[in-house]
């Protein structure tokens, strides 16, 4: 299915590559006219013909110097002389010298009448380049020889030149001969082939990639329609790493941070609901708390005795309903710390520090426990913006409940960690405090509601603990997650933005103190 957003790329791919095409074919027409009649005119003509011209008269030269050659050679009276002497070595230095004395002369060859031969060459012959032999023969009556045969060497490059010059010659002939007009068609037409090749492959190419690219877009597209609808569960997949791909990762992470926004905003709407519903209990409940604890107590002071049993009765009734009492006025006291938990104010805090001062609150508490304790922090100061006396209470409570969860479990050697891990990169910075326990972990079915108000799997919680800790970290700008993923026991991440780090270089790792 061809979009309006294929079509327009294409139109644009098709614009750019044809309008350069056409003043290419105009500019190569004009060119070629002008190379033509600079170059078919008669003095070039005149040129070669010269050139051809003197490597037929170097040529012809040659042949006329081989012919005087050999008569002369013929017509020698010393190598007749040396042949009627019938003396080998007389006749051999006489042939010997001959060849020596001629540029041109190879080898001279005497028949004698028994059919044998005489051979001379020269002396002291230079390697020669590559060259063509002529051969002459005449018959010759010089005592017991009747025949000569001369051979001699022509360079073949000579030749070689002379064949290239007329082969070039006739070419350029038919060539000025032909109109010029056919031939600067001709020119244009081969230049057009070439063009159109080019043209439909650059077409096929730029549809292909104008596809690929118009598709990503449009699925780009689709997923902006189901975000305006408010689903921000969708992703696009980024296809590749360029100018798109990077598009898509920053709408990908736009999704992420807008859903993290808006759980963050309805859990607070939330928790906000039900710190007004808190609020109104406690003060419900604690109005008529204080009438009832006094009339059980005007009770108790107003009877006069005389009744054993009824008076063994009423001491039983007040001293309930003073516990009831007791326990109302510490869950109103829960429901209203809950409903006035006061405004978070973030300072740049070093975040050793502030795990020295959880330990020192901490440790007596998980050695009465027998639970041991180990806090890692980052070394250096690393700095992050947090309310202390706040965040402290979120550690305190994700600590103390690990340590509850540890104190009815059976194991062996009980643990809790208490780990500071700082990362930073280009797109990100952030500190994660996680607390981690060796004990039986969260059940599955308690994961969904472990954050909810009043939730709790204790029998003298409130449910208000993980509530409030996630609340406290939301108004830090952060996240509170349960891990999911551990699988030895719990582990709660709390992660943090940066204000400042200052890290010692050469020094990353952790320092471990145990409590």
């Amino acid at each position: 299915m061809i979009r309006r957003l294929d079509v327009k790329i294409l139109t644009a791919v098709l614009f750019t590559v044809l309008l350069p095409l056409g003043f290419s074919v105009l500019l190569v027409k004009k060119l070629v006219d002008t190379s033509l009649q600079l170059g078919l005119n008669e003095e070039i003509a005149g040129q070669l013909q010269r050139g051809l011209d003197l490597h037929r008269a170097r040529i012809q030269e040659i042949k006329q110097e081989i012919a005087q050659g050999f008569v002369d050679l013929a017509d020698s009276h010393a190598l007749a002389a040396a042949a009627e002497t019938e003396d080998p070595e007389v006749l051999q230095d006489a042939l010997r010298a001959l060849v020596e004395r001629h540029f041109r002369l190879r080898k001279v060859t005497l028949e004698d009448k028994t059919g044998g031969f005489l051979e001379a060459v020269p002396v002291a012959s230079e390697p020669r380049r590559q060259e063509l032999t002529v051969t002459k023969s005449t018959d010759v009556s010089w005592g017991p020889y009747i025949r000569l045969e001369a051979t001699y060497g022509v360079e073949e490059r000579l030749l070689t030149e002379y064949k290239t010059a007329g082969d070039q010659y006739e070419t350029y002939k038919a060539l000025a001969g032909s109109p010029t007009k056919y031939l600067a068609n001709r020119f244009v037409w081969v230049y057009l082939a070439l063009l159109t090749i080019s043209f439909v492959v650059s077409v096929l190419v730029g549809l292909l990639w104008a596809r690929r690219l118009a598709r990503r877009i449009h699925r780009l597209g689709q997923a902006t329609s189901v975000v305006a609808s408010g689903d921000l569960s969708v992703r696009v997949d980024p296809g590749a790493d360029d100018e798109v791909g990077r598009l898509v990762e920053s709408f990908n992470s736009m999704l992420t941070e807008l859903s993290d926004n808006r759980a963050r905003i309805e859990y607070l709407q939330k928790i906000s609901a039900w710190q007004e519903m808190a609020r109104r209990l406690a003060h419900e409940i604690k109005n008529p708390l204080t009438p009832i604890q006094l009339a059980a107590q005007e009770l108790r002071r107003k009877y006069c005795g005389g009744d054993p049993a009824f008076e063994r009765l009423l001491a039983q009734s007040t001293e309930i309903i003073e516990e009831e009492v007791e326990t109302l006025h510490r869950l109103t006291a829960a429901f209203s710390s809950f409903a006035k938990l006061p405004e978070i104010r973030p300072e740049p805090t070093d975040i050793a520090t502030f795990l020295d001062d959880c330990e020192a609150s901490l440790g007596p508490v998980a050695e009465q426990q027998g639970v041991r304790l180990v806090f890692e922090a980052p070394r250096g100061q690393v700095l992050v913006g947090l309310d202390a006396t706040m965040m402290k209470r979120v550690v305190d409570n994700l600590v103390r409940n690990a340590i509850e969860a540890l104190r009815g479990a059976n194991v062996k050697d009980p643990l809790v960690r208490i780990r500071a891990l700082y990362r930073s990169s280009r797109k990100y910075s952030e500190l994660e405090l996680r607390v981690e326990d060796n004990g039986p972990g969260v059940p599955r079915s308690s994961e969904p509601v472990i954050f909810d108000p009043y939730f709790t799997t204790k029998e003298s919680g409130t449910g208000l603990g993980l509530a409030i800790s996630k609340k406290i970290v939301l108004e830090h700008g952060g996240t509170l997650k349960l891990d999911e993923r551990y699988a030895t026991g719990a582990a709660f991440s709390v992660v943090l933005p940066y204000v400042q780090s200052i890290v010692t270089h050469g020094k990353q790792g952790v320092e471990k103190r145990h409590g």
